[in-house]
């Protein structure tokens, strides 16, 4: 049977992030409340969060991916694209790493977030 529940995905989907912004318990927390949507195929899962933003945007954000990228890309992403739009955003948001900009070439580039600790 294919991983489709996000018990199924968990473990991994919590790999996806440094702990120290997305540890997976609040990746729970957000689903728990309903301020988060899971997504799942056969060979990847993500979760998404949408935010309202001061100036009017409001982006539906990736906040933790898992699997394939073929199955991110080709199955899944179409899904969040239709779901976000139905829901009123104006932005697909993802802040990862730098291979997705390479996967999603035909996005514009907006921003770059770069990360020093002291």
């Amino acid at each position: 049977m294919a991983p489709d529940s996000y018990a199924d995905w968990r473990d991994r989907l919590a790999t996806a992030n440094n702990p120290a912004f997305w540890p997976i318990t609040a990746i729970d927390a957000e689903l728990e409340a309903g301020r988060a949507q899971f997504w799942a195929c056969e060979t990847a899962a993500l979760v998404t969060r949408v935010v309202d933003y001061p100036g009017s945007a409001r982006a539906c954000e990736a906040l933790a991916g898992a699997g394939d990228m073929a199955g991110l890309v080709d199955v899944i992403a179409p899904q969040v694209e239709q779901w976000a739009s139905e829901n009123g955003c104006t932005h697909l948001l993802i802040a990862g790493r730098e291979g997705w900009r390479r996967v999603h070439s035909d996005w514009r580039h907006h921003q770059t977030i770069l990360l020093r600790e002291l």
